[in-house]
């Protein structure tokens, strides 16, 4: 095997890698917004804590990997919620309802967004 062929051979493996972890950040953007939602139901019906934690770190991850792989639709509501979640996190109080209202109407966005990135195929070949 020449060198050329073992740098053809690793190139077709990067790329292979990447479009499987674009895949799975395809595939998995349902599964985020609908623990991002759940979160959101426990800490309107007044369980904080750990829903408020859970809230904004999914948020952040999904603020912070959304543009690596092209979802660029997907990093406002993301950072809408990112913002949302922090504040309460850095209060440890309930959220008042215009802030829940932010969050659901910011959900719905990024719900939206993340379909319209899944239907599109989403980032296929970007990196």
């Amino acid at each position: 095997m020449s060198g050329a062929d073992g740098v053809s051979r690793r190139r077709e493996r990067a790329e292979e890698l990447l479009a499987e972890a674009h895949r799975e950040f395809r595939e998995g953007l349902s599964a985020r917004v609908q623990h991002l939602r759940g979160c959101l139901e426990r800490i309107a019906a007044g369980s904080g804590g750990e829903a408020v934690k859970g809230f904004f770190r999914m948020a952040h991850s999904l603020k912070g990997t959304a543009p690596s792989f092209g979802a660029h639709e997907v990093t406002g509501p993301a950072a809408d919620l990112t913002e949302l979640g922090r504040a309460w996190c850095e209060r440890r109080a309930s959220p008042e309802e215009r802030d829940l209202e932010r969050a659901r109407v910011a959900l719905q966005q990024l719900d939206d967004a993340a379909r319209r990135f899944v239907e599109s195929g989403g980032g296929e070949g970007e990196a």
